[in-house]
């Protein structure tokens, strides 16, 4: 059993964080398109139809999360979706073939790295792990009015700290090259 308000700071973040992920890749499909394509693991014909079944399952796995009666199909959906993509990363890192864009980089997509390593890696397994965390059923306990507020506070926080760790892993390349030269 979770306390419920650590699993309304799990559903809302990995929601939001979810959320955010999907929309570049609609925004932008040739690109992430082309990401998929660069992780040399899909065959050219099941490119496309992926590049476009993947946002749309992470996007109706985030809102599914947010109601009762389809948090459990919800969460192991994105639970599968995030360990899927950390293998692909995985795989990629350990053949060395590290020079390509993740396709995973939340709202800053736009500008995002050509690199990928094993934080890649940890941070799309720390996402799966967040959606996991809705199938753990919530103790009985009565929440309060502190309650909700505090579960607030904590989704705005966790959801900075993602964030500011996008921008952290999107700028490692360059934080590489300084601390080389």
């Amino acid at each position: 059993m979770i306390d419920p308000v650590i699993l309304m700071v799990c559903i809302a973040s990995a929601t939001i964080i979810a959320l955010a992920s999907t929309a570049p890749k609609w925004r932008e499909p040739s690109r992430f398109r082309a990401s998929l394509d660069a992780f040399a693991l899909l065959p050219a014909f099941a490119v496309t139809p992926f590049s476009f079944a993947f946002p749309a399952l992470e996007a109706a796995g985030a809102i599914g999360l947010l109601f009762a009666d389809t948090r459990m199909v919800s969460a192991i959906v994105l639970t599968a979706l995030f360990a899927l993509f950390g293998a692909a990363l995985a795989i990629n890192v350990l053949r060395g073939h590290t020079d390509i864009d993740c396709g995973c980089t939340g709202f800053i997509a736009a500008s995002a790295s050509r690199s990928i390593g094993w934080w890649h890696v940890a941070r799309a397994a720390m996402l799966a792990a967040l959606a996991a965390a809705a199938l753990i059923p919530a103790s009985g306990r009565a929440l309060v009015w502190f309650d909700y507020l505090s579960a607030g506070a904590c989704t705005l926080f966790a959801v900075a700290a993602w964030f500011t760790l996008d921008v952290l892993l999107l700028n490692l390349p360059k934080l590489d090259s300084l601390r080389n030269s």
